[in-house]
């Protein structure tokens, strides 16, 4: 893996976590994991709240990278924006 992809995988990377943590305090700060669980479907069924955290977490970080990733690619890609056209030199 070169420095730049390294360095972009840390631009999606850390971000994401930093918003999903957030995400996670305030989400699971109103919810408790096992209401998702009695209300998801049954492959939830047998999932504690330690593991309801995790894969909520890991849900939020999952679509905090995505837009990140979207973030860094819309700026890698973005064209150049042309100089303004000059007025001939007359003020504002």
């Amino acid at each position: 893996m070169t420095r730049a992809r390294r360095i972009d995988v840390a631009l999606v990377l850390w971000p994401s976590f930093l918003a999903a943590g957030l995400a996670s305090l305030l989400f699971f700060a109103a919810v408790d994991p096992r209401l998702l669980r009695d209300a998801g479907p049954r492959m939830f069924e047998d999932l504690d709240r330690e593991a309801g955290y995790a894969l909520g977490f890991l849900f939020f970080w999952l679509i905090a990278a995505v837009s990140s990733a979207t973030s860094l690619f819309l700026v890698r890609t973005a064209r150049a924006e042309s100089p303004p056209e000059s007025d001939g030199g007359i003020g504002p």
